[in-house]
C-alpha cells in the first residue's frame, strides 16, 4: 500500500471515530477501517466506554480479515478493562498489518499493543495522519502527558471583543448554531467551570441540550460560597452533578430533603480568589479528566494567568457593541512579548460567526 493509500484509509478512521464525540469519555476517539486488496471490507467506530472497541465491531463487519491491514487512529489496546484486549482479537483473525497513527499515552498500553504485534509477527507502523489523530484526542493525550485535567476555554464575543453590554446584557452575543457548539463542547469534558458572576448573570443550566450527549459536573467558583436560592444549578440538582468550589463552606446550597444539595470543595484562597491550580487539582484527584471554562471574565482570566489553558475556543459574532464587558482581563502585559502566542490556529464559520480553536504557546509566554 502506498503512503498515499495510508493516509487516505486513516483519514477515513479518523472521521469515523469523529461520529462517536461526546459519547465516549473518559474514552478517546477511535475509528477501524480494514482494507484487504486495497478496498475497504469493513469500518466501524467505537460507541462508548464499556461497548466494543472500534476495532473488534469492524472485525466483526468482514467476513474474513485473514492477510488484511488493519488502520486505526489510536493504538490497539492490549490491557482487560470493561472489554477484553484488542491485540488478542486482532491475532486471532489473521490481520498481516496493522497502521496506526497516535500511540496510546495510556500507561497501560503506550507502546505495549504494538510490541505485542509484532511479537507475534504482524507488521506495524506507526504516525500516518498523526497531526489529525492528535487534534482529534487533545484532551484524552494531554490528560495522560500531563497528569492533569486538560483545560479548554470557550469565549463568545463580539468583534471588539466584549462579551456583554456596559449594562451586562449578553443574550445573545453569538448565534443559536454557535451556541449548540457550547452544548457539544460540554457533552465532551467532565466538568464545565463558571464563575459565581455569571450564575448570578445569566443563571445558566450548564446541561447538555440540543444534541446527545453526556451532562458534565457543573462547577460554580465562588469565594463565599453562597448562590442564589433560585438559581438552576441548585433548582435542578436532582442528577447531583453540581459542585460549589469555594474558600468557605457553602450555606445554602439545597436541602436533603430535596436530595439537591451540591458537591462542596473547599479551595486555598489565590490571588484571584481561588487557587486556580488547587481548583484544577481537586477536580483531578476527583477523577476528572478535562475541563470546559466558560466563563464568565475573570474565571478565563484567572486561567489565563495561572497559565492553565491549553485549548482555546473563541467565537466572534458580527457585531459591534463599542462600551461594554472585555472577555478577558489584565493579564499584565506590558509589551508584545509578554502576550500570549498562540498556535495550530484553525478557523471554521458557523452560521455567520467565526471560530477560531488555537493553542496557547505557554513555553514563549
Amino acid at each position: 500500500m502506498s503512503r498515499t493509500d495510508d493516509r487516505k484509509y486513516m483519514l477515513e478512521a479518523i472521521g469515523l471515530a469523529e461520529k462517536g464525540r461526546g459519547l465516549t469519555r473518559p474514552n478517546p476517539l477511535v475509528g477501524a477501517v480494514i482494507v484487504k486488496n486495497n478496498r475497504v471490507i469493513a469500518r466501524d467506530y467505537h460507541r462508548g466506554a464499556g461497548k466494543p472497541h472500534a476495532e473488534i465491531l469492524a472485525m466483526r463487519k468482514a467476513k474474513t480479515t485473514h492477510g488484511s491491514t488493519l488502520y486505526v487512529n489510536l493504538e490497539p489496546c492490549c490491557h482487560t478493562g470493561r472489554t477484553a484486549p484488542c491485540t488478542d482479537a486482532i491475532l486471532k483473525a489473521g490481520i498481516k498489518k496493522v497502521v496506526f497513527a497516535v500511540t496510546d499515552p495510556d500507561p497501560r498500553v503506550a507502546g505495549k499493543g504494538a510490541r505485542i504485534l509484532r511479537k507475534n509477527g504482524l507488521e506495524v507502523q506507526s504516525g500516518v495522519a498523526r497531526v489529525e489523530a492528535e487534534r482529534l484526542n487533545d484532551a484524552y493525550i494531554g490528560y495522560h502527558r500531563m497528569q492533569r485535567p486538560y483545560i479548554i476555554l470557550k469565549l463568545a464575543q463580539s468583534v471588539d471583543g466584549r462579551i456583554a453590554t456596559s449594562t451586562g446584557d449578553s443574550k445573545w452575543i453569538s448565534s443559536l448554531k454557535a451556541r449548540k457548539l457550547a452544548h457539544r463542547l460540554r457533552s465532551e469534558v467532565d466538568g464545565v467551570i463558571v464563575g459565581s458572576g455569571t450564575v448570578r448573570a445569566d443563571n445558566p443550566q450548564l446541561t447538555v441540550r440540543h444534541l446527545k450527549g453526556i451532562n458534565p459536573y457543573r462547577i460554580v467558583v465562588t469565594g463565599n460560597g453562597k448562590l442564589p436560592a433560585s438559581c438552576h444549578l441548585l433548582k435542578n440538582n436532582q442528577d447531583q452533578l453540581t459542585i460549589i468550589a469555594s474558600t468557605k463552606q457553602a450555606t445554602n446550597v439545597g436541602t436533603e430533603k430535596n436530595n439537591r444539595t451540591p458537591i462542596h470543595w473547599s479551595i486555598r484562597p489565590g490571588t484571584d480568589g481561588v487557587d486556580i491550580s488547587d481548583l484544577v487539582e481537586q477536580a483531578g484527584q476527583f477523577g476528572m479528566r478535562s475541563l470546559l471554562v466558560e466563563g464568565g471574565a475573570a474565571m478565563i482570566t484567572s486561567f489565563l494567568r495561572a497559565r492553565l489553558a491549553d485549548k482555546l475556543i473563541l467565537i466572534s459574532a458580527p457585531r459591534i457593541i463599542g462600551d461594554g464587558l472585555n472577555s478577558v482581563g489584565s493579564l499584565s502585559t506590558i509589551s508584545i512579548t509578554d502576550s500570549v502566542d498562540l498556535e495550530s490556529v484553525r478557523y471554521e464559520q458557523i452560521d455567520n460567526d467565526m471560530v477560531m480553536t488555537a493553542y496557547p504557546k505557554w513555553e514563549n509566554a
